[in-house]
């Protein structure tokens, strides 16, 4: 984000008026320098309101009588910013100016307006209504007063503060408010960037040291040392330079937070508000330390108040900077879309809802229809179409989205349309015709080399959770693994239900090893149909990840019942730390904490093994399973043990189990498991944490 104009009314300086600063399409002043009049500081701090999130202003410690003139109205404020997509979070958009409109009563309430509302924006300019972020990359802005307090042992870098960002600009509005913990940020660029070589904790470490080499002159060798002792080394610092130091810390730390991914957070775009900077440093090094901070920050925005000496001494070379910028001049926001084919006459259209792998039947319908010299075409979720000669549908979940989608095509195409799949009706088949005929791999490009089917369907197990009972029955032979290796196919997914329960799984086995075939068994493997000569077979297959990029094994493993059975068959099966063997562990369905805790603690006991967590999907729409007795007595004992089993792989999978027990957890005792919580942000979204804290895990408002 960079900041264009601001148009206010009822301000109590600056009562109407307005701000724009001197911008070009495609640039702007890197530097803006203001007065250190009264009514420029109130100016910084309109900016700084305009652009924070509606709901965090509120909570930042001010007083609005202070800003507004008349008490009996609120402040209008009127804004422009340059849009960065990459950091705003809208990367399908073309960066341009938006405008937006805020107005801020004398109780801190806010209103956001619409465009209606808005007096002074031009009328051409695309407008984005004011809206709450937790993201920490979005408007990006920081502001400082002349003076810093730095908090001393006390400072959160957890994110558990759900109005952490306020502190980004609250030394602005109050002297007494406190910034980042110096000592405390350094040692932990210490720990991730100099110990353990994270590039961005890196990059800001050498950005500061190389302030602290030329600037102050200091020897920074110890900061690169993992064992050095950084209390030390700020200690002996003399008071003069630690204050000069302190804002450049809080600077790094609140681009940390916005920019982690970055290679080089500094490097990252948005706007800093200086007022009085002249205040805090030495007059003698005024200049010098503005130098260094432009050279730090080469695509952050300034705007600053400066007392006329201040000015005077500000350095020349860097006045005339320009930030630039890609622009797009529109009213409208424009998606960048992919030009979409001329349709052909009358086609067949085929809707894939919500598949996660191609889908079979409709390629078996694409074939069908195809020989009949039609047109085929195939579209995803929902998609409507006036011309289309026959639409078939076919829906694999039983999910909300997927009802929404199958109701809107419902609403559109009537009884033309027929919808299949085993998130509509169990028992709906394709025509016998059609299901014996070979798949359509042009329907799915994205295949490439890999085919796909089955070779048997059904299973013998009555497993309530599961469709596959009621819809294909006992386990039988649909096709042949050459019948499914269209092309001289080598990579095979395969969708059999249970085929080590076939009677003639080994004969099956045999010729995808004596074929060299790479195959994927997507539904996973039963393991207690494991056999010596079948864990051999096995084992002589290229068992394959969906993608076909490395060696994987699946199995299911959806209660405790046979953990000992399950330890035999695995050991038969040979394998090592070096295997990948996925288990898919079913949650939320009739397993307790207890059960849970005992099935990851058993996994994590075997070599090799990982968990891909699975919430249950209930087969029908209103049935909900029960969780009254899901906790026990020790529950956060267990809680705690939980997150300690921590898998070599696939732990994002975890994390959603950990998200929806702790959910439950909050419903059941109306608190949080802090140390739940802790695991759950430990490395994703940590700017997050504090809404989730105040939300009690979203079980309440924001």
């Amino acid at each position: 984000m960079y900041f264009i104009e601001l148009h206010f009314e009822n301000a109590k300086k600056n009562r109407r008026g307005k701000f724009i600063i001197n911008s070009g399409k495609g640039s702007i002043p890197k530097w803006t320098i203001l007065s250190s009049e009264n009514k420029n500081l109130e100016l910084l701090q309109l900016i700084a309101l305009s652009t924070a999130s509606p709901k965090l202003t509120p909570h930042l410690d001010y007083t609005a009588n202070d800003l507004i003139c008349d008490t009996n109205n609120p402040i209008h404020l009127e804004f422009v910013i340059f849009h960065h997509p990459e950091t705003e979070g809208d990367s399908k958009y073309e960066y341009l100016n938006v405008g937006s409109g805020i107005a801020i009563s004398s109780n801190r309430s806010v209103e956001t307006f619409s465009s209606r509302q808005c007096l002074y924006l031009p009328s051409t300019l695309s407008y984005r209504k004011a809206r709450d972020s937790s993201n920490p990359a979005k408007h990006f802005l920081l502001a400082y007063g002349p003076r810093f307090i730095p908090h001393a042992k006390t400072d959160d870098f957890a994110f558990n503060n759900p109005f952490h960002f306020t502190t980004r600009f609250h030394t602005l509005f109050h002297a007494n408010k406190k910034i980042t913990d110096p000592l405390a940020f350094l040692e932990l660029l210490q720990y991730r960037g100099v110990k353990y070589k994270k590039i961005p904790s890196l990059s800001i470490m050498k950005g500061l040291t190389r302030f602290l080499s030329t600037f102050l002159e200091i020897d920074t060798t110890p900061f690169f040392e993992p064992l050095s002792d950084l209390k030390q080394e700020w200690q002996q610092l003399k008071s003069w330079q630690q204050r000069m130091i302190l804002p450049l810390i809080d600077i790094c730390r609140h681009m940390y937070d916005a920019f982690p991914k970055n290679r080089n957070p500094l490097e990252g775009p948005g706007v800093i508000l200086l007022h009085r900077p002249d205040l805090f440093c030495t007059p003698n090094r005024f200049s010098s330390w503005i130098s260094h901070l432009d050279s730090l920050l080469p695509r952050i925005q300034f705007v600053t108040t400066l007392s006329k000496k201040g000015a005077k001494n500000f350095p020349k070379i860097i006045s005339p900077k320009r930030l630039f910028f890609k622009y797009t001049e529109s009213r409208k926001v424009v998606k960048k879309k992919r030009k979409e084919p001329r349709l052909p006459r009358k086609p067949v259209l085929l809707i894939d809802i919500d598949s996660t792998l191609p889908n079979l039947a409709l390629m078996k319908l694409s074939r069908y229809y195809k020989e009949k010299g039609k047109d085929v075409i195939l579209r995803r979720k929902k998609f409507f179409l006036k011309s289309a000669d026959k639409v078939y549908a076919s829906s694999i979940f039983n999910s909300n989205t997927s009802r929404s989608h199958i109701q809107a095509l419902k609403k559109y195409y009537g009884n033309s349309m027929i919808i299949g799949g085993s998130g509509v009706d169990l028992n709906f088949r394709l025509p016998e015709k059609i299901e014996n005929l070979p798949a359509d791999y042009d329907l799915y490009p994205e295949l490439e080399d890999r085919a796909i089917g089955f070779i048997t369907r059904g299973c013998p197990h009555h497993c309530p959770f599961c469709v596959v009972p009621e819809k294909e029955g006992r386990p039988r032979k649909v096709s042949s693994i050459h019948s499914l290796l269209d092309k001289n196919r080598k990579k095979l997914i395969l969708l059999d239900d249970n085929l080590l329960s076939h009677p003639d799984a080994c004969h099956y086995l045999e010729e995808m090893a004596s074929l060299n075939l790479k195959v994927n068994f997507t539904q996973t493997l039963d393991m207690r149909y494991v056999t010596k000569e079948r864990a051999k077979l096995l084992r002589r297959i290229n068992c394959m990840n969906t993608k076909f990029t490395r060696h994987n094994y699946y199995f299911s493993l959806n209660n405790n019942q046979r953990l000992s059975l399950i330890k035999n068959k695995y050991k038969m099966l040979g394998f090592s730390t070096r295997d990948n063997v996925e288990f898919v562990c079913m949650y939320g369905y009739n397993t307790t904490l207890t059960e849970d805790v005992e099935r990851f603690r058993f996994l994590h006991s075997l070599p090799g093994a990982y968990v891909f967590t699975q919430k249950y999907q209930p087969i029908k729409q209103n049935e909900k399973p029960c969780f009254d007795s899901f906790f026990s007595n020790d529950a956060d004992k267990l809680l705690d043990e939980l997150i300690k089993i921590v898998f070599t792989q696939n732990m994002k999978s975890m994390e959603n189990y950990y998200k929806w027990i702790s959910k439950l957890y909050a419903k059941t005792y109306n608190k949080l498991h802090k140390g739940l919580v802790d695991t759950i942000f430990r490395y994703n979204n940590k700017y997050m944490k504090g809404r989730y804290i105040a939300t009690l895990a979203g079980t309440g408002k924001w």
